[in-house]
């Protein structure tokens, strides 16, 4: 094959891999950036003392599916950890809800720095999936969780 020929398939070859990396490069940014079916967060919470931080969270994945509301809490001054391709945040929940945020009510009401309550007038006690009511801390004792329905 001409020296010229090989140069130019050569050039062409690395061309399309460089193409095809960025394309994959690209699909991964977007599925992360752009997660199918994501948390939104609806509210936050900081406890007086802003040790920790409590986040109404709420997710449909789909027309037909049902709203899932959930309560996730965090030491204060962090982020949310979501899931790199889910984009849902499924460490720390404390409450899980069949029920969107709206329709429940939900609120949470810091009683101190070490007691939260989540106040959940209009909730369906039916359609609760999850709910702690102690959160241990290994440094200052434990948080304890309330829950007020109707």
């Amino acid at each position: 094959m001409d020296p010229f020929a090989r140069k130019m398939w050569r050039g062409g070859l690395a061309f399309a891999a460089l193409l095809t990396s960025l394309a994959v490069a690209m699909t991964v940014f977007w599925v992360h950036a752009h997660p199918r079916c994501g948390d939104r967060i609806v509210t936050e919470s900081t406890s007086p003392d802003r040790r920790w931080t409590a986040t109404v969270l709420e997710r449909r994945c789909g027309e037909d599916a049902p709203f899932v509301t959930q309560v996730n809490l965090r030491e204060g001054g962090t982020k949310l950890q979501r899931g790199f391709w889910s984009g849902q945040a499924n460490d720390n929940n404390l409450f899980t809800i069949e029920q969107d945020a709206a329709g429940a009510g939900l609120q949470l009401l810091w009683s101190n720095a070490g007691e939260l309550t989540i106040n959940c007038p209009h909730c369906d006690r039916n359609y609760v999936r999850r709910e702690d009511t102690r959160l241990q801390d290994t440094q200052n004792g434990a948080l304890i969780i309330n829950y007020a329905f109707r």
